[in-house]
């Protein structure tokens, strides 16, 4: 049986839990002097696909060797091959964007 996919965990406040009763504006000014925010996001997303890709390669060995499910080893896979492509292509967009934001004409 293939396992159902885990939904997607929303992101957490940018920075208001560590402020406290700071306003939000002065929360987010916060949370981007330090990086913590978004930077804490985009490296969790990466671990995430890392671990996405790990899992599939250790239920591919498992199949490979007859321990483990072939169909769950291929559903593991394309988990991985789909985390990959949307990295990628996010990747790509936000690499378009800080382009298209340097060559605007101050």
């Amino acid at each position: 049986m293939i396992a159902a996919i885990p939904p997607i965990a929303p992101m957490p406040a940018t920075g208001a839990s560590a402020t406290g009763s700071a306003g939000s504006s002065a929360a987010a000014g916060t949370a981007g002097a330090s990086g913590g925010g978004f930077a804490s996001a985009v490296t969790n997303a990466l671990q995430q696909v890392q671990q996405t890709q790990v899992t599939a390669s250790t239920q591919a060995a498992q199949a490979a060797a007859g321990q483990g499910s072939i169909a769950d080893a291929m559903a593991s896979s394309t988990e991985a091959s789909l985390a990959t492509q949307v990295t990628v292509s996010l990747t790509n967009r936000a690499i378009s964007a800080f382009t298209d934001v340097m060559n605007l004409q101050v």
